[in-house]
């Protein structure tokens, strides 16, 4: 129960102190205010297909997350993704409202790109010397990782 409230809390600190995931998730949730102001704008006919349109981005969203999630290794790679995804799905859906606020968003999001960065990856990876031999072995019968970083060359040098 205590590593769960500590796991949790490590969650809660990364979310403040990395401006990066607090300024998406405000840009996210800026569209509800955005949407909710625009309801009244619009008549029920263009409200219904907003509507529509908003449900098809919200399930292409969630196959998409759905392959990324099953695909990618770590989960920084996976946020990263799911929100580059979910910024695409967004600008559509606010493009559909009004051009301008589309645009909007593009500059919000390229200025939030500019100013923070995405956390760096917590993990160290790891290496190791490998025969050729070797290396074949484990490309051909291991499940693991196939992210590599090959350095070939001679040890001794002939002259």
């Amino acid at each position: 129960m205590e590593k769960k409230k500590n796991e949790w809390l490590q969650w809660l600190n990364l979310m403040i102190s990395e401006p990066y995931y607090l300024y998406h998730f405000i840009l996210f949730f800026s569209y509800l205010i955005v949407r909710s102001s625009a309801t009244q704008i619009f008549s029920p006919d263009v409200s219904y297909g907003l509507l529509r349109r908003e449900i098809q981005a919200i399930l292409a969203l969630s196959v998409l997350i759905t392959i990324k999630l099953v695909k990618e290794e770590t989960w920084e790679g996976f946020l990263a993704d799911a929100l580059f995804f979910s910024k695409g799905f967004l600008i559509v859906v606010a493009l559909i409202i009004d051009y301008q606020l589309a645009l909007c968003y593009m500059v919000v999001f390229f200025v939030v790109f500019t100013l923070t960065q995405q956390p760096p990856y917590q993990e160290l990876g790891n290496s190791s010397k490998l025969t050729p031999l070797q290396l074949e072995v484990l490309l051909t019968e291991d499940k693991t990782s196939r992210f590599w970083l090959s350095v070939f060359g001679r040890s001794n040098f002939e002259l």
